[in-house]
């Protein structure tokens, strides 16, 4: 899978003379597996001055300009595997026999059974290197190897010795090395990369403005997409509600809507325009049928795509909606009648009213009010800054009026219910206690439908 490049940042130094500067970009990429990786474009010198005097280069990570003429060292010395010391070589070099003779005394003496019971020094210090290598203190695997070593002792010392001229040749190469390099660091100028934003700002600012003269030069070639209708096009929606609006005409019967993405397929979907006008606020506007759907994200709940901004939609009532709107069920919204009014003299809305069929004008003849009642209905209580409800616990709070606001709620609930005894309409409520299931507050709305005799789908799938 290759890698592309996703972004880039620039770096900067000053120079020698400090007229110039040296620059780089580091590169930023990633594949289709969503691993990252990262590399850095040559170093460029902008400076004349310095560029007749110096070059660029980095020595162990280092930066420097370099004069002319001179360059660190690009190869290491190396010496062959074969002709590296083993351990027990080294040992033996540090040690002659006599010594490690001494120190197998020293560990298998009476009593000395633990490494604080050693005198000699280089027993000593061999337990210690082996106690801080292997994590162990025992002292018989210490004599073992020490054991082996002494039987081993001539082979190992004649391995050594014969190395050593290999060894000695490799660390002179080293050390001749060394000693150039630090030559060339005195003679050069140590270099300090820092991000450059402003030249980042001029390169988004530059990249910004081809894009969108690219894209303007551009903007009417022809392209291929896919084109199809919405699920709302079949539907003729003229006289039925969506929230609190009326669906009055259409305004636009094949109503085209372009999606061309970046990457993919461009997707031309057709919908209808409708002329509604919001029956609580008289408000007038042109949605599309593809907006009358009901959405949902885990931080908003259930929400109309579309709504008018002269009420609120609970994600319970959002949810009720979607329900209706499976089941294939027409309902009006925020219903309000005549003389029903609170204490403000504002209207008392019912959250949907149901209709069977309409009078000699057109207009829906409501028989079936639904009220979604949540928990401010049964129990006092504020809604917090986050839409939860808290139960209020009796004292002293910021909310005075939570008594008087329940007493209201419980107040308008009864002037609602009397309403409809009196004026031959059913009503149903519908507890919060069911919300947060959508299958039972189906199962709740199937119930109050199939008593009052309404007709809905059974099977999902009609109404795509």
């Amino acid at each position: 899978m290759s890698y592309e490049e996703y972004s880039r940042k620039p770096y900067r130094a000053k120079c020698a003379c400090g007229r110039g500067f040296l620059q780089y970009y580091r590169i930023y990429l990633s594949n289709d597996w969503g691993q990252e990786r990262e590399s850095n474009t040559p170093v460029e010198l902008f400076c004349d001055c310095c560029s007749k005097e110096y070059h660029y280069e980095n020595n162990h990570g280092i930066d420097y300009l370099v004069p002319n003429g001179l360059s660190f060292p690009k190869q290491e010395p190396q010496l062959n595997s074969k002709y590296h010391y083993t351990e027990k070589e080294e040992f033996v070099h540090k040690y002659d026999e006599r010594a490690i003779e001494d120190m197998i005394a020293d560990m298998t003496a009476p009593k000395h059974r633990y490494i604080k019971d050693l005198v000699n020094e280089a027993a000593i210090e061999f337990a210690n290197q082996w106690v801080f290598r292997y994590r162990k203190k025992s002292i018989a695997p210490m004599v073992s190897y020490l054991q082996a070593i002494l039987r081993e002792y001539d082979v190992l010392k004649g391995g050594y010795e014969r190395k050593k001229p290999f060894v000695v040749k490799y660390q002179m190469e080293c050390k001749n090395i060394s000693q150039a390099r630090m030559q060339i660091e005195k003679q050069s100028i140590r270099l300090l990369f820092e991000y450059d934003s402003e030249q980042d700002r001029v390169d988004y600012e530059k990249a910004k403005s081809e894009r969108e003269l690219y894209e303007e030069e551009h903007r009417y070639d022809d392209f291929q997409a896919l084109v199809c209708y919405d699920p709302s096009f079949k539907k003729d929606l003229i006289n039925h509600y969506w929230d609190s609006y009326f669906i009055k005409r259409c305004t636009d019967s094949q109503y085209l809507s372009l999606n061309k993405p970046e990457y993919g397929t461009p997707k031309i979907t057709i919908a209808k325009k409708y002329f509604c006008v919001c029956t609580i606020c008289g408000k007038e506007a042109e949605i599309l049928s593809s907006d009358f759907k009901i959405s949902f994200d885990e931080e908003r709940g259930f929400y109309p795509s579309r709504s008018c901004n002269c009420h609120t939609v609970s994600s319970f009532e959002a949810k009720t909606m979607d329900i209706f709107n499976q089941l294939g069920i027409t309902y009006i919204r925020e219903v309000s009648f005549e003389g029903l009014v609170g204490d403000s003299g504002k209207s008392l809305r019912f959250d949907f009213a149901l209709y069977k069929s309409y009078d000699e004008t057109g207009v829906p003849k409501i028989d079936l009010l639904i009220e979604l009642q949540g928990p401010h209905h049964y129990k006092k209580g504020y809604y917090d800054e986050y839409g939860d409800f808290v139960t209020d616990d009796g004292e002293e709070t910021t909310h005075n009026n939570v008594e008087n606001n329940f007493m209201r709620q419980v107040r308008y609930d009864e002037k609602k219910k009397q309403y409809c005894i009196h004026n031959g309409l059913d009503l149903e409520c519908v507890k919060y206690t069911v919300a947060n299931d959508y299958k039972r507050l189906e199962r709740k709305i199937i119930e109050i439908l199939k008593r009052y005799g309404y007709n809905y789908y059974t099977d999902t799938n009609l109404l795509k």
